[in-house]
């Protein structure tokens, strides 16, 4: 299988949420199978060995604390021949992403999501996964290293990361990024934070 070729697996418990990133993604990016059930996920993702999942974060009706889908991303990561994993809520939670984030998750998607966003998101997520099936091994003396990642993920990372260490104070958070508020505020409306 090409790399570009390397499906997508969706899990989210919304078929019209499913419908919609099919949709979007099978022709821009690359097949796109989508899964509604935590239960279908491992085997789906042994047997299609998918560059990135989408995952969401919580399942169930009344669920938006993102618990089940954390459980998730940190299984997901530990089996072999883990994809790049894109986090999905419709619970914008900064505390949230943050978690999501420094447990491993490639990056963060809000729904409703941006289609260009998106598209781009799942193409840098590939990309960071294409590097051959499996990493390549380390010296004992070579330090670890992170795939490169664009300027704009980098950009989402720290202003994430502010806004959570200032807890949630964005007059803090824009002072400790170098930004006025209004620039903060246009920062995190690109990012759909």
């Amino acid at each position: 299988m090409t790399p570009e070729l390397r499906p997508i697996v969706l899990l989210d418990d919304d078929p019209d949420v499913g419908l919609a990133a099919q949709l979007l993604l099978q022709r821009r990016v690359a097949p796109v199978t989508v899964l509604q059930r935590p239960a279908e996920l491992f085997a789906a993702l042994d047997r299609l060995r998918p560059g990135v999942l989408l995952l969401d974060l919580n399942f169930g009706p009344g669920r938006t604390d993102g618990a089940q889908g954390l459980r998730l991303l940190a299984e997901v990561l530990a089996s072999a021949h883990a994809p790049a994993v894109v986090v999905m809520t419709a619970y914008a939670d900064i505390d949230l992403a943050v978690q999501a984030l420094k447990r491993g998750a490639f990056d963060f998607v809000t729904k409703p999501w941006d289609n260009v966003r998106l598209v781009a998101t799942c193409h840098e997520a590939l990309a960071r996964a294409q590097p051959g099936a499996a990493p390549p091994a380390m010296s004992a003396t070579e330090p670890p290293t992170e795939a490169p990642r664009s300027l704009a993920a980098q950009e989402r990372a720290a202003v994430l990361a502010a806004v959570s260490e200032a807890q949630g104070n964005l007059s803090e958070a824009a002072r400790s990024l170098g930004l006025s508020r209004a620039a903060l505020y246009r920062r995190l409306d690109k990012h759909g934070l």
